[in-house]
C-alpha cells in the first residue's frame, strides 16, 4: 500500500497554494485536514480554495454549518475518502494544519463515553476561565494543553473526567500504538516575522472580501462558530466590541493557532522545506518521494 503523502504547515504558511501543482506532480488527489473546510459556505473565512485546476479534493463543502462536528466524524470521511482515491488508483495527498486530526487518521482515535447533555447544559453557562480551572484541579496535563478560551474540548474533558473518574489524559493511549497508515509528511515553515506578516496579509484580504457579510448570514453551529475569523466576527455583530478591535482579535487568535500547530508538529517526523526558498513545489515534491 502506497503511503499516505501528507503537507502540513501553519496557517498562512502557503501550503493551500503549494498543494495544486504538488498534487499535480505526485499524481494525487487532495483530502483536506481541515474541520471548517467542511462546512458549506464557510469560504472567505477558511481561505476555502475555488480555483482547484482540475485537481479533486475532498472533505471540503460537505455540511451544513449549523451541524456539530468531532475528530471521530472527520476520520470516518477521512477513511472513506482515502479508500475511494487508492480504488482509483491514485495517490493520497492529505493537507492541513490541524494535528489533531492528522494523529487521529495515523493512530486511531480515543472514543470515551458519551455526550451528557445534562452536564453540557449545566456547564454552558460557567465562564470559560472557571472551566479551565476546574479542569485544571481534576485534570491538570490536559488543562496545561488547553487554551483557557477552548470550551469545546475543556467541556469534553470535564465530561470524560466525571463520566469516568480518570483524567482525559490517562485515556487517551491511542497515539501510542503503532501507525493505521503508512505517511510521508513534509511541511512548509517560514520565519516568524514573515508568518505574522502573512497572516496581516491575509486577514487584511479577509474583511475587504466580506468577511462580516458572510458571517452575517450564515447560521454557525457550536462547531462551526468557534472558528477564527468567525467567533470575532459573531462578537461583533452581537455588539460586543467595534469592528477594529473584531480585526485586532482574529489576527491575535489567528498567531495563537498557528503556534499550537506548530507545537503540534513537533510530534511528527516532518521533512520541512523554506517557503520562502525558491521553488517550494519541487522541493516538497522530493522531500515526499
Amino acid at each position: 500500500m502506497d503511503p499516505l503523502l501528507v503537507l502540513v504547515g501553519p496557517t498562512a504558511s502557503g501550503k493551500s497554494r503549494a498543494a495544486i501543482p504538488l498534487a499535480r506532480a505526485l499524481d494525487a488527489e487532495i483530502v483536506s485536514l481541515d474541520s471548517m473546510l467542511l462546512y458549506r459556505g464557510m469560504d472567505i473565512g477558511t481561505d476555502k480554495p475555488r480555483d482547484t485546476g482540475g485537481v479533486p479534493h475532498h472533505l471540503i463543502d460537505l455540511l451544513d454549518p449549523r451541524e456539530r462536528f468531532d475528530v471521530r466524524r472527520y476520520i470516518d470521511l477521512a477513511e472513506e475518502a482515502i479508500a475511494g482515491i487508492r480504488g482509483r488508483g491514485r495517490r493520497v495527498l492529505v493537507v492541513g494544519g490541524t494535528g489533531l486530526y492528522l494523529m487521529a487518521l495515523l493512530k486511531g482515535v480515543f472514543e470515551g463515553p458519551r455526550c451528557d447533555a445534562l452536564l453540557r447544559a449545566s456547564l454552558a453557562a460557567v465562564p470559560s476561565a472557571e472551566l479551565h480551572r476546574r479542569l485544571a484541579a481534576v485534570d491538570p496535563a490536559t488543562a496545561g494543553a488547553l487554551h483557557p478560551n477552548d470550551r469545546r474540548r475543556i467541556t469534553r474533558a470535564l465530561e470524560v473526567y466525571e463520566a469516568t473518574g480518570k483524567p482525559l489524559r490517562e485515556q487517551q493511549t491511542q497515539f501510542r500504538g503503532p501507525d493505521r497508515h503508512p505517511a510521508v509528511i513534509a511541511g512548509i515553515r517560514r520565519p516568524r516575522e514573515r508568518l505574522r506578516a502573512r497572516i496581516r496579509e491575509r486577514i487584511d484580504e479577509m474583511f475587504a472580501k466580506g468577511l462580516v457579510d458572510e458571517v452575517r448570514r450564515l447560521d454557525l453551529g457550536p462547531t462551526a462558530s468557534q472558528a477564527v475569523g468567525y467567533k470575532e466576527v459573531l462578537g461583533f455583530l452581537r455588539g460586543e466590541y467595534d469592528l477594529a478591535e473584531a480585526r485586532r482579535l482574529v489576527e491575535r487568535n489567528t498567531i495563537r493557532l498557528a503556534r499550537r500547530q506548530e507545537t503540534w508538529f513537533k510530534r511528527f517526523p516532518v521533512r520541512w522545506i523554506d517557503g520562502e526558498a525558491p521553488d517550494p513545489v519541487g522541493r516538497l515534491a522530493l522531500a515526499l518521494r
